[in-house]
């Protein structure tokens, strides 16, 4: 199939669990004999951009489009204007617009595979040439902010949460539009239903991902080694991780004295806990998960996947997540990974994987087992592709 891809930004690098999920799904729809174009918005600033081109053109035909994300003051104004959510107007770029028109002007696709809601703007010329949309959302973008509201100072709750109910209207409309919406998790899929109504058609196509992957080198400091990654540039996820090193991690300690956590991707509270190594964004996505240790999920948002699950599986390490996780993920507790919903819980789980090597290997083969049958990438674009197929029929 000839299949356009519009997107809210450029998978490569994969440094967050939103490109990686595109960057994957472009090698198993390439894999399988599609030809896909690509268009996506690029930072002006970006520097490397010929690097990034060249990754890209070895998936597909790829389209960087340079363009400048609003700043907030002008996103809130036009926001208001337009009447439009704030998250959509942010991701609203008429330079990526202009492209699809004139991609489509030149060449014949079947299908537009639209990746985030928020990229439904820059697809509108395919839509009113007729070629059928399939939306894939990675979130349920109205529950990121009614969770985020928690996070914010008293003045600023009310206006989150009223953004998450604007934003709730948007995507029931924009799953309506839509010939198929794809949810990446069964979870994510039941809430947009909810939201968008009976008639509107949404199915669950799981993230791909590969199986076997080398972890990163050894941690010396730590017996045994926890591993936490996370992306510092959300406010809820910095925030969870720093609650969980200053609340969750003395009771680890409590029972495991030598036990060191390394934390990956995001900065040093003030406090500080000689039990905890904090570490830069690593260069590797391996170096965060190094040979040996316990990989943790703590506690998350209530949709999209967790991604660190998945290649923490991929590198053969033991997972322990909170039921969030484990739900989002089909996981069963004491097979794939071990639910942790407590302090004491976390400590009781991290130290049976020490204790119990039957369990920890046990773990880390069932979890290699969920990526070959769950997330496997050739099952995940023949199932891409019947989405595509029933959406141009």
């Amino acid at each position: 199939m000839h299949i356009l891809v519009v997107a809210t930004k450029s998978p490569w690098p994969p440094i967050d669990g939103g490109r990686l999920v595109l960057l994957n799904t472009l090698d198993a729809l390439s894999a399988a004999g599609h030809e896909i174009t690509l268009v996506a918005p690029v930072d002006v600033h970006l520097p490397h951009v010929g690097i990034v081109r060249q990754k890209l053109e070895e998936r597909c035909r790829a389209h960087l489009v340079a363009a400048e994300r609003r700043g907030l003051f002008r996103s809130l104004l036009l926001s208001q204007i337009s009447r439009r959510p704030l998250t959509i107007v942010r991701h609203t770029f008429g330079p990526v617009q202009r492209r699809v028109r004139q991609l489509l002007e030149r060449h014949h696709f079947d299908v537009i595979h639209v990746e985030q809601q928020q990229a439904l703007h820059a697809a509108e010329p395919a839509l009113r040439a007729g070629i059928p949309a399939v939306v894939r959302a990675h979130n349920v973008e109205h529950l990121l902010w009614e969770f985020a509201s928690d996070f914010r100072r008293r003045a600023l709750r009310w206006g989150f949460r009223r953004e998450a109910r604007r934003l709730a209207r948007w995507e029931g409309r924009c799953v309506r539009s839509a010939a198929a919406t794809v949810a990446l998790t069964a979870v994510d899929a039941r809430h947009l239903r909810r939201i968008a109504g009976p008639e509107a058609r949404v199915e669950v196509v799981e993230a791909s991902f590969c199986a076997d992957l080398t972890p990163g080198p050894k941690q010396n400091e730590g017996s045994p080694v926890v591993a936490v990654l996370a992306s510092g540039s959300w406010i809820p996820n910095r925030d969870a991780i720093w609650r969980f090193a200053e609340r969750t991690w003395p009771q680890v300690l409590a029972t495991l004295p030598d036990a060191c956590l390394h934390v990956f991707g995001i900065e040093q509270p003030e406090q500080q806990n000689p039990a905890v190594r904090w570490h830069p964004p690593p260069d590797e996505s391996a170096t965060a998960f190094p040979a040996d240790a316990i990989f943790i999920v703590p506690a998350r948002h209530p949709t999209g996947v967790p991604m660190k699950c998945l290649e923490a599986w991929a590198r053969g390490l033991p997972v322990v997540a909170s039921p969030e996780a484990a739900e989002q993920l089909a996981a069963r507790d004491g097979e794939e990974l071990m639910v942790a919903s407590s302090a004491a819980d976390v400590a009781a789980a991290v130290r049976r994987i020490v204790c119990e090597p039957d369990l920890r290997a046990r773990l880390t083969a069932e979890g290699r087992r969920a990526l070959r049958t769950r997330h496997d990438p050739g099952r995940g674009a023949t199932r891409l592709e019947a989405v595509y197929r029933a959406a141009v029929s």
